[in-house]
């Protein structure tokens, strides 16, 4: 059994309400935790893990999105909650991962063993906690509430309107936050990181209905693509950024010496994205050809 990375292309026709967009994203992501938990839990495999916390985080976003159009204040962020907070031990065992992949060869002795012994326990966490009936319920709870979406919320809006205008809103918290990345605190900075993930993974999820074909959304050099790239790069460099302060935390907590980077650079970098990003064309705002 391996893990196969990534998730399929979400597919969505113009016609869709915003109930039924959300639902056809959210059983796209909830299947794709559902394949790579098996992995997870069979081979406790790194790249297993971060896919699992990829769908996670794609069933959030996309519920973050949308909420705010079907006018639910209470089921969906319920949800939102629920999933966020069952992550968290996804989210420690994912940054021991990083610090082993980037760090564990310069120890040795019990800082070493020490690291790896706490990736373990995290490891052990999060296979018990995907087979615990919490998990299993959360499952069930949003199944049903998918089912009957339509019919609980106060709106149901076309699927185009509402998902441009929270991509919009997306995007200008991504624009406005990242404007002075220099002389941001770190949790500015993260904040940052989650708007341009929230983003990602909504151009992602919503880009095929302003698409033309659907389905070239997720080829490379597409418009939506290409959209979607620039905020990656953002995401990924603010993420460079915030595995190194994640890093230095767990090393002190065994006993190592912190890593060296140059954080300057790094920063750098996320402003040139973030500049990338600004004058770039956002792809749902006219049709593409």
């Amino acid at each position: 059994m391996t893990t196969t990375p990534g998730a399929a292309a979400v597919l969505l026709s113009p016609d869709l309400t915003a109930t039924q967009a959300l639902d056809v994203v959210m059983r796209a992501a909830g299947k794709h935790v559902r394949r790579h938990t098996e992995v997870l839990v069979v081979e406790r495999e790194p790249e297993a893990l971060h896919q699992v916390r990829v769908g996670v985080r794609r069933a959030r976003s996309a519920l973050s999105l949308l909420s705010p159009a079907l006018g639910d204040g209470d089921k969906l962020a319920w949800v939102s909650e629920e999933i966020r907070d069952l992550a968290v031990p996804l989210g420690l065992a994912r940054d021991l991962d990083i610090t082993v992949r980037d760090h564990v060869d310069t120890l040795d002795g019990p800082a070493r063993e020490q690291l790896l012994a706490r990736r373990e326990a995290a490891y052990d966490e999060v296979v018990a906690l995907v087979g615990s009936e919490r998990w299993s319920d959360l499952r069930t709870h949003v199944d049903g509430l998918l089912r009957h979406l339509h019919d609980e919320v106060p709106a149901d809006p076309p699927a185009t309107e509402a998902a441009a205008a929270a991509l919009d809103r997306s995007l200008s918290r991504v624009l406005r936050r990242g404007a002075s990345l220099a002389g941001a605190s770190s949790t500015e900075r993260h904040a940052v990181r989650k708007e341009a993930r929230r983003l990602r993974y909504g151009v992602q999820a919503f880009g095929s209905l302003y698409a033309v074909p659907p389905a070239s959304a997720a080829q490379p050099g597409s418009p939506v693509h290409e959209f979607a790239r620039l905020v990656a790069d953002v995401q990924d460099t603010l993420g460079d950024l915030g595995d190194v302060q994640t890093s230095r935390h767990l090393l002190e907590l065994v006993g190592a010496p912190p890593p060296d980077a140059d954080t300057d650079a790094l920063l750098r970098r996320a402003e040139t994205a973030v500049a990338r990003l600004h004058d770039a064309s956002p792809p749902w705002r006219s049709p593409v050809a």
